[in-house]
């Protein structure tokens, strides 16, 4: 298990929470790691990184981009969702890591420089990246990789 900081633990929560909205079904860690690490992901966040470099944020869309939520209390021991109980504690398994790390790596050998974990959570928290990882999930799903035999 790894822990990252505050700005990226909050983009992954996030892709977790928008794609058990859209899907009715939280993805587990092991199907986050799979698209992170996906060429595709691993492109278009560089693509997105490339662009958000070119338009930066102005104060206050810093600002509500971290912001907390609205706190909520909820507890519901029977039909809470166990599934992701770690993640919401800041732990993450190591598969996420490697993730974010070969998008690290593409974005820098695109971009000419490393990205910054924060510009890395902005990109993942766009609304065009959160579907785009939301749809390879739900593909994913629907077409199962058939182990080897």
């Amino acid at each position: 298990m790894i822990k990252f900081g505050d700005s990226t633990t909050t983009a992954i929560l996030m892709v977790m929470r928008f794609a058990g909205q859209a899907t009715g079904t939280e993805p587990t860690q092991q199907e986050i790691a799979a698209v992170l690490k996906s060429y595709f992901t691993i492109d278009e966040v560089t693509n997105q990184l490339n662009y958000l470099r070119h338009r930066p944020q102005d104060d206050e869309e810093a600002s509500a981009s971290f912001a907390a939520p609205r706190l909520t209390l909820r507890i519901n021991l029977t039909g809470a969702s166990h599934r992701n109980s770690l993640a919401r504690a800041g732990y993450f398994i190591e598969a996420i890591g490697e993730g974010l790390e070969a998008i690290r790596k593409h974005a820098r050998a695109v971009l000419g420089t490393e990205p910054s974990d924060e510009e890395i959570t902005r990109s993942l928290m766009s609304s065009f990246i959160l579907s785009e990882l939301k749809n390879q999930i739900v593909y994913a799903r629907r077409h199962p990789r058939r182990s080897a035999t």
